[in-house]
């Protein structure tokens, strides 16, 4: 798992996409500006303006749908679905996210930037805002670990990291993420034992270097977890898999405890409102991969479906585009059960004979974002670390060359700190064992004398082996295990290790869950808004206020 946190990181750093947008104003005019670019190429393209808002009636079905099953239609939900079905002119903002398992928080930070942005708008306009949240849940279920695992900070575990898992099967490691089972109880009852072990680890912990967590703050901490795991349990129970219970937990977070009317739907569901953008894509798959080839920088001679197609047993086919002399021919196997799919798109009934795997197919990454834009008339998406410059960048230039909608890019992902159970247990922890130095000149400082140790010692195993008498060798021996108890090499080892555990759990970007035990689901979104209306910045990090800061 560290190998592939390392890679995660240098993805980020090679992908990356730095926003043009520093403030939240920046970020507001740019979106007011793509708006009156769509209005101007509406009343130019008055097809293109009755498909957009055709597609945004449709997309209005799937997301009520989604919001019944995840107990989170609230009356601002109820208000965005009202513009879509009646067509009104609107503001549209999107983001989209995998499926992941109690997710970190920047998949939750981007619902309260798009309603940052939406609360500017309507300080300008008369116009509706609408907040539509893409949930992603047709990946692999094996290929990002996140799907299935969550992190917190903690001194007490390997690394300094907390994990709190799903146990995949076997038989959902090729499939997506739509196949997986949803938890059992017993998964859920452990998450709980675990979770609640760490809590009380931490305040033993906190507590004997003297720090004194108040009894009324014990209770707001254990209450705030209790209601997250109260989240839990009601997802499980609304959820039909693996993917539906983190989307239910998402949605219950966002509309019910955050207040927002952010509008949710799944991808397997909703895609299939763009028939017409994928068909177009489709259809002009050789501008379409010539673009992708020169943005990308290769020459990849196949040319690939823009959607993947899911087999009967739900894995994941990539479709290869074969041009007939009187048809577009489909065909890929799955990788999950080996079944070959072949399918004839007949010129003349092309849109027929699509139709009919309509509702088995899903976006790939870059498609996605040109059928989402373009479909629905997009004015602002909210990016992440991941998804810069390697699909986002990557899209904008062949929609650029396609002349598909694309909308302004925002990326907020400000480092962010505040006192939990964990980062308190840290910081007293450091204190302690560091004193004045940093926690990396201690750690140096450990390691060399680990090494020091480590080199006397074998030096006399060399003379030990080249002894030429017993008493030599004794004598060496005796030397040797003076030299250990002198500096006790085992307890420098544990403490490197300790030491190493804090650089570890400084590093984690928590869980949803840490922000909801200490900070509280309500105060986190609340503190970021305040971020960002009244300070603004989207590059500035972020200081959270947290129940261990107050005084009762």
């Amino acid at each position: 798992m560290r190998d592939f946190l390392k890679k995660d990181c240098d993805a980020m750093d090679m992908c990356s996409m730095t926003s043009a947008y520093r403030t939240v104003d920046q970020l507001t005019d740019a979106v007011y500006g793509s708006y009156l670019n769509v209005k101007k190429r509406e009343d130019s393209d008055p097809a293109w303006k009755k498909r957009v808002f055709a597609n945004r009636k449709k997309l209005a079905q799937h997301i009520e749908k989604f919001h019944k099953v995840s107990g989170a239609l609230t009356p601002a939900v109820q208000q965005g679905l009202d513009v879509l079905r009646r067509k009104k002119d609107c503001i549209f903002l999107m983001t989209a996210h995998q499926t992941n398992f109690m997710p970190y928080s920047g998949v939750m930070r981007k619902t309260t930037l798009m309603h940052a942005v939406a609360e500017k708008l309507e300080n300008i306009s008369d116009i509706d805002v609408v907040e539509f949240y893409g949930i992603a849940n047709q990946d692999i279920a094996s290929s990002w670990p996140w799907l299935k695992m969550t992190q917190l900070p903690s001194i007490f575990h390997k690394n300094g990291i907390f994990e709190l898992s799903y146990p995949l099967k076997k038989e959902y490691e090729k499939k997506i993420h739509a196949a997986v089972s949803k938890p059992a109880w017993s998964d859920i009852a452990k998450w709980r034992r675990d979770a609640e072990e760490w809590m009380k680890l931490s305040m033993n912990l906190i507590e004997s270097y003297g720090y004194t967590i108040s009894s009324e703050n014990k209770k707001k901490l254990y209450c705030n977890y209790k209601k997250f795991t109260n989240i839990i349990n009601c997802s499980n129970e609304s959820a039909r898999n693996f993917a539906e219970f983190n989307a239910i937990m998402i949605s219950k977070i966002v509309n019910n405890h955050f207040g927002y009317g952010t509008l949710f739907s799944l991808f397997t569901d909703c895609q299939q409102v763009f028939d017409k953008e994928f068909l177009y894509l489709l259809e002009n798959h050789g501008k379409y991969h010539t673009y992708l080839n020169s943005v990308k920088g290769t020459r990849d001679a196949r040319a690939v479906a823009p959607f993947w197609y899911h087999c009967e047993c739900l894995g994941k086919v990539e479709l290869e585009i074969a041009r007939g002399k009187d048809a577009l021919e489909l065909s890929g196997r799955c990788p999950a059960c080996g079944k070959m799919h072949v399918f004839q798109l007949n010129e003349g009934k092309v849109s027929r004979d699509f139709a009919k795997i309509l509702k088995n197919i899903s976006a790939r990454a870059r498609p996605m974002t040109l059928v989402f834009f373009e479909g629905l008339g997009v004015n602002m998406y909210v990016g992440g670390a991941l998804a810069g410059k390697c699909y986002l960048n990557d899209a904008k230039y062949i929609a650029d060359r396609m002349h598909l909608n694309f909308p302004p890019i925002a990326i907020w992902r400000p480092k962010e700190k505040y006192k939990g159970l964990a980062q308190l247990s840290c910081e007293l922890y450091k204190k302690s064992a560091c004193g004045d130095p940093s926690l990396e000149e201690t750690i140096k400082y450990v390691e060399g004398e680990i090494n020091s140790v480590n080199n006397r010692m074998g030096v006399i195993d060399a003379l030990i082996r080249n002894a030429t008498s017993e008493h030599e060798r004794n004598r060496m021996i005796a030397e040797k295990n003076s030299i250990r108890k002198r500096h006790d090499l085992r307890a420098l080892t544990k403490e490197l290790s300790s030491l190493k555990k804090i650089s570890g759990a400084e590093s984690v970007i928590p869980s949803i869950m840490d922000y909801a035990i200490n900070i509280g689901l309500k105060s986190t979104c609340d503190q970021w808004r305040s971020h960002l209306i009244d300070n603004g910045s989207l590059t500035e990090d972020v200081n959270l206020d947290s129940i261990l800061e107050t005084k009762r």
